[in-house]
């Protein structure tokens, strides 16, 4: 435990709304979604503490953090970014939070028997999905990870990406110090999607708050929200819920989960030619999404980008869902 109250690590289904500042706004509402009983990943969330106690235990970062907030020079804030990001590397990990770390993941090991496919080591911070401020894209992740010494390793390198030039820039634009930038990292297993799409339960290409958007494409969403394709394009009215335009996406590339018993990693391959010359999703199933996606909307409050997959038994995995603040309605 840390600072008498909190723990290190807590498993999604024990994290609460109100554990945002513990577990970032990714950890917290994909614990949300749990808790009202939709489908996501098993994990657990490392708590922002232990970023916070990685920067005390390193002086040199916080007095950059201070100079940060009040340098606006490029070249100086891609020197300092630089050697947060050394200094990140460079930190050893105390054996109290490996064991927290390592407790955990051993007992999410034992209830996953797909660990074949290794597990997905993802941001959350404070400042992230939060009505005001998205932190979207800024801090990386690091997908199969199998053996718990990597899983410290990513930990470390998520960490390191709060402190990337993109993500300094992106905090100075919003006005946030650099401070307030506490890094929780949640585990989770890896889905080996079928299809994986991304749901606005409004229309952010238009903003029509009438209207819903879904892009998809086949296998891993990573092509997707990177933007390395052009995905299949739906676009729906809310009511009533059904499509009003269709546009189907080259769909390139597909991602994929290759495993063996030593080793997991993602791949990608040229999109068959049947598989690119087809929706990624039928009608029922676009209807499915859709539904599922105006029901985490109720639940969540206000409208939702959402990524989510499917599995080969054909269940719709919630991967994330966080708030939409690029929405302006006239």
């Amino acid at each position: 435990m840390c600072a008498n109250k909190f723990p290190l690590v807590q498993p999604l289904d024990k994290i609460r709304p109100e554990d945002v500042e513990l577990h970032g706004g990714k950890a917290t509402n994909i614990a949300r979604l749990n808790l009202a009983r939709f489908c996501v990943p098993r994990g657990f969330s490392i708590s922002s503490h232990n970023f916070i106690r990685m920067r005390n235990d390193i002086p040199e970062v916080n007095k950059i953090l201070d100079r940060l907030d009040e340098v606006d020079d490029f070249e100086e804030i891609l020197t300092l970014t630089e050697a947060l990001q050394t200094l990140v590397s460079s930190y050893q990990i105390p054996e109290d939070m490996k064991s927290e770390i390592s407790r955990e993941f051993q007992r999410l090991q034992e209830q996953h028997i797909g660990s074949v496919w290794g597990y997905a080591v993802r941001s959350s911070a404070s400042v992230e999905d939060r009505g005001d401020i998205s932190f979207a894209g800024q801090a990386n992740s690091y997908l199969c990870v199998k053996e718990i010494s990597n899983i410290f390793d990513a930990v470390k390198q998520v960490w390191k990406s709060v402190f990337s030039p993109s993500a300094t820039i992106y905090l100075k634009t919003k006005d946030v110090s650099m401070h307030q930038a506490k890094m929780a990292v949640v585990v989770q297993e890896m889905i080996p999607a079928i299809v994986s799409g991304v749901m606005f339960t409004v229309n952010v290409v238009n903003n029509n708050a009438n209207e819903m958007l879904i892009n998809t494409t086949w296998g891993l969403g990573e092509p997707l929200v990177s933007g390395k394709i052009v995905p299949d394009t739906f676009i729906l009215s809310r009511e009533p819920l059904e499509v009003m335009q269709k546009e189907m996406g080259t769909k390139e590339i597909t991602s994929i989960v290759l495993s063996s018993e030593d080793d997991a990693k993602t791949g990608t391959h040229a999109t068959p030619r049947e598989n690119r010359e087809r929706y990624s999703l039928e009608d029922h199933e676009i209807s499915r999404v859709a539904h599922l996606g105006l029901d985490i909307e109720k639940q969540m409050g206000a409208p939702q980008d959402i990524e989510w997959c499917i599995r080969s038994d054909d269940e719709i995995v919630i991967l994330q869902s966080r708030p939409i603040t690029t929405l302006r309605i006239p």
